[in-house]
């Protein structure tokens, strides 16, 4: 009889135990599979993200040359993630002009293309290209018709390669604990299908159907204790696994969520780092020109005037053979803040490139900008700069032109500007000449 009672008995577990032993081991599975590719998946993510700050970082380092820059570059990078393995800055020829951490285990195609390589460590190679703008000759004579624009070409690469093994050892922490509540829930379940199971036929199998929804990812459904009987303990702790299960797949969620707003946020700053000149403060070509196209169509829709300055230091380099390119550099800083203290506060003023200004005048007469330039220039040519204890002067050349609504064309418009400062800079330099819009 013992032995009959205990062959019904081992039946019954098998026949209670082994759907719920399926239903945990396709959710252990299941659930160890998707997060540990999403952990993978915002790995890469990261990855990508931080080779591509990098190589926005490194994109004017390396059109200048500056192998230090690139270099201290790469050792920030390296101090700022801790499962970076090696940082690695190439230039267009495939010449390492920073290299920091431990050789890598695999080398990259440098082929103009983002590669992302996962094997034993995870590597991504980025691209470096030059921010896309319109290209102009400062003093080459107008060219009717569309802008010139400069073809862009790789400047560089940004290689890193970050470690895997916390992302392993994420893994199995994920996968033990899964384990863990699935062997504490197969063997809650075992006991209480040993001990009655003569009485809780119809209760398990409640407690079964929840199990199967929660295994298809409805972690939303709940066992009712209240109807469990003797199996309510049972009923309790399967709601309190699925509570588990739920939390931690909250929490996981929370962290993606975390990490992506962490990289939008690290997106925003490398975008508005791109948008403002790094030596000077002031805005950079590329925010120049969005801007300019803006108030080019506002000038249009309400018919206001809109004018341009364009600036250039007279015999700078003059200034950088002679004093040295760190005292250059200190007068663009000067003559830049020189030009932000005598312009108005809707007044846009950046860098086009080298000892290259420019202004944007919106709602302004071609009068008053002239008058505004000669402020300027006069400014300018007051200012005294203290270099080793010496005073250094230097002058602004500056052309001024008044946007023209038939040309439609912003490279049109900087080149008259172009040509009036080449005019200044022909009649001796240290002077204003203003361009005046073409009748007919």
């Amino acid at each position: 009889m013992t032995l009959k009672l205990g062959g019904i008995r081992a039946r019954l577990w098998i026949a209670t135990a082994l759907p719920a032993m399926l239903v945990i081991g396709l959710l252990v599975v299941g659930f160890a599979s998707r997060y540990g590719e999403r952990m993978a998946d915002a790995l890469k993510d990261r990855a990508i993200a931080s080779a591509r700050q990098l190589g926005s970082a490194a994109e004017f380092m390396l059109f200048a040359g500056d192998r230090e820059g690139l270099i201290r570059l790469a050792e920030a990078a390296m101090r700022s993630d801790a499962q970076l393995r090696a940082v690695i800055i190439y230039n267009a020829q495939g010449q390492v002009r920073a290299s920091v951490g431990q050789p890598m285990t695999q080398m990259p195609r440098l082929d103009g293309a983002l590669q992302v390589i996962t094997g034993k460590n995870l590597l991504v190679a980025q691209p470096i290209y030059p921010t896309a703008v319109p290209v102009d000759d400062p003093y080459a004579p107008p060219v009717a018709g569309a802008a010139r624009v400069a073809k862009a070409q790789v400047l560089g690469y940004a290689v890193l390669e970050m470690s895997m093994l916390t992302l392993e050892q994420q893994r199995r922490e994920l996968l033990t604990w899964s384990l863990a509540t699935a062997a504490g829930g197969l063997l809650l379940a075992g006991i209480l299908a040993s001990v009655i199971a003569s009485v809780v036929t119809a209760q398990i199998g409640r407690i079964n159907r929840v199990v199967v929804q929660v295994g298809r990812g409805h972690l939303d459904s709940r066992v009712e204790a209240e109807r469990a009987g003797i199996l309510r303990p049972l009923a309790v702790g399967i709601n309190l696994m699925i509570a588990r299960i739920a939390t931690t797949q909250e929490e996981l969620q929370q962290q993606i969520e975390h990490a992506t707003q962490e990289l939008r946020v690290q997106k925003d700053a490398a975008e508005q780092a791109a948008r403002t000149d790094a030596l000077t403060g002031v805005a950079s070509r590329r925010a120049f020109t969005e801007a300019a196209e803006a108030e080019m169509q506002r000038a249009i829709r309400y018919r206001t005037e809109l004018s341009l300055l364009i600036m250039d230091l007279d015999h700078f380099k003059a200034v950088n053979d002679t004093y040295g390119h760190m005292t250059g550099d200190a007068v663009l800083v000067s003559f830049a803040q020189t030009v932000l203290q005598q312009v108005r506060s809707v007044d846009l003023v950046a860098r086009l490139g080298g000892e290259e200004f420019v202004v944007l005048l919106p709602n302004i007469s071609a009068e008053r900008s002239q008058a505004l330039a000669e402020r300027i220039r006069e400014a300018v040519d007051e200012h005294m700069l203290m270099v080793d204890g010496k005073p250094l002067r230097y002058t602004v050349s500056v052309g001024v032109a008044q946007f023209d609504p038939r040309e439609l064309s912003l490279s049109v418009w900087l080149a008259r500007a172009d040509s009036a400062l080449y005019r200044a800079k022909a009649e001796g330099r240290n002077c204003v000449r203003i361009d005046e819009i073409p009748m007919g």
